[in-house]
């Protein structure tokens, strides 16, 4: 049986918790865009010129061209709240 002074032990104890574990969530969601900043190159001249080319021989619809494009330039400019808190 759990008293009421266990409850409240435990309670406090998982909100102590919540801060940390959303924290951990966040850096695993952000991971793959952390890698992908990392990887792709900071000029985005080849990429664009690349998604050109693969819409101009319709490899690809010019939608998801633009859609592509406009997704490198928001991941190469976006920062996270941690990041932009801390100078990175």
């Amino acid at each position: 049986m759990v008293t009421a002074a266990k409850r409240r032990a435990i309670e406090e104890d998982a909100e102590q918790r919540r801060p940390e574990l959303a924290e951990q969530i966040a850096t695993a969601v952000l991971l793959p865009v952390d890698v992908a900043r990392r990887v792709l190159p900071e000029n985005g001249l080849p990429v664009y010129l690349g998604i050109g080319v693969l819409a101009l021989v319709d490899l690809i619809d010019w939608p998801v061209a633009v859609a592509a494009g406009l997704g490198y330039y928001v991941l190469k400019r976006w920062r996270s709240p941690q990041s932009a808190t801390t100078g990175r």
